[in-house]
């Protein structure tokens, strides 16, 4: 009985260091959520508890024991009920009730659920969990998994190709319902095949580039603010205030909200890793989504290691910064007169050329479909929508500063 209580605490701990080394990549990505929730603290009581035990254990198994012969009445066994098996596990008397108390706060007793509180993705690492890993463990979605971490992303690797297969099984079952359906109405054989296969890849090509699209959009956003941040660390640092300060005045400001994010997980490193500020500079620095950014860790680095002064350094690099920021207005400027060119074309020659054109045709006769409020409301809708299309197409390349 004693050894196989053994094992099972043995194999309770492993668990238990498992969910802690998740939560751990999951905190260095920067999600806070396990820090406020207090989930670390009650698995390392629960580890702690689990692993006092251990000594009495190893004393009541018969080829470890000498002369004992009975067991030791410091020990209880307690029946723990998980979500799909049960286990014994030996605790200490003392300890018994702390257990309890913990265990009912959230211990699970089985490994971690990576992304406990989204049940489609619990559902997809319950069917496809061991298979993702595979894939990961022998490399086939590196890129991913460094865009993932890159972004900040709640979901770990593993469960993010769960997800994809889960959706990939779903989009065949919907295409094989929508194929039955085109057949019914006697439709090609070649569009049903089209279909079927057509939309699973759409979807598995929609999550494959999801995540090196996300890091894109992100680093072109600190882009954006990192001049003005570089600018605003330049005048703190003037203070002589200590350099790391300079970074926990940002992480409370709301003005620069998407490089904010990764000064927050700098912060960590030092708080949370026991990092020094400088190897939490080299650390983010290849971590982070925008080169510009990481040029900047590096930069601070390097000159608090030399003993460089910190606001020389930051002034000259918020001078190179608002000089490549200042081209890419002007790159912006000329992009939107050419489209400025454009749209004079477009929508102010080619629709009257057009409407002169189906004149012609509807007094010829050729086209007498085309009366004239169908050409009126057939003009409106295309500027309408060429309208729409340029306005959503500045907005996309307008800079957000």
């Amino acid at each position: 009985m004693s050894l196989e209580l053994l094992g099972n605490n043995i194999e309770s701990e492993k668990n238990i260091i498992e969910e802690l080394a998740l939560i751990n990549e999951k905190i260095e990505n920067g999600d806070e959520n396990y820090i406020k929730s207090g989930r670390v603290n009650i698995l390392l009581d629960q580890l702690k508890i689990i692993n006092e035990a251990l000594p009495e254990l190893l004393e009541n198994i018969p080829f470890y024991k000498t002369f004992k012969n009975k067991e030791n009445k410091q020990l209880v066994s307690l029946n723990i009920k998980t979500e799909n098996k049960e286990i014994n596990l030996g605790i200490k008397k003392d300890k018994e009730k702390e257990f309890l108390k913990n265990f009912t706060r959230g211990f699970s007793g089985k490994g971690f659920s990576s992304d406990e509180g989204n049940s489609f993705i619990g559902i997809s690492n319950k069917l496809f969990r061991k298979y993702s890993e595979n894939l990961v463990q022998a490399g086939y979605f590196d890129n991913i998994k460094e865009d993932l971490r890159k972004i900040t992303s709640p979901i770990i690797i593993s469960s993010y190709l769960s997800l994809i297969l889960f959706c990939i099984c779903l989009a065949f079952v919907f295409a094989i319902l929508i194929a039955m359906f085109l057949l019914f109405f006697k439709a090609s054989i070649v569009a049903v095949l089209l279909v079927v296969f057509l939309i699973p890849i759409i979807i598995f090509i929609s999550f494959y580039i999801y995540p090196s699209s996300a890091r894109k959009s992100l680093e072109k956003n600190i882009n954006q603010e990192l001049p003005f941040l570089t600018i605003y660390m330049s005048a703190i640092a003037t203070s002589g205030i200590e350099p790391s300060k300079i970074f926990s005045i940002i992480a409370v400001s709301n003005d620069y909200p998407f490089t904010r994010r990764e000064i927050k997980k700098l912060i960590n490193y030092i708080n949370f890793y026991g990092y020094d500020l400088v190897s939490a500079l080299r650390q983010m620095a290849k971590n982070s989504p925008s080169e510009r950014l990481a040029l900047l860790f590096d930069g601070l680095s390097t000159t608090i290691t030399s003993g460089g002064e910190l606001t020389a350094f930051l002034n000259k690099h918020s001078e190179t910064l608002l000089f490549d920021y200042r081209l890419e207005r002007e790159k912006y400027t000329q992009v939107a007169e050419t489209f400025m060119d454009i749209y004079i074309s477009v929508v102010i020659a080619a629709p009257m050329m057009l409407m002169m054109l189906f004149v012609l045709m509807s007094v010829t006769g050729f086209n007498s479909f085309l009366t004239t409020q169908v050409l009126s409301v057939l003009m409106i809708l295309i500027i309408a929508l060429i309208n729409i299309g340029f306005i959503l197409f500045l907005n996309i390349k307008q800079p957000k500063f």
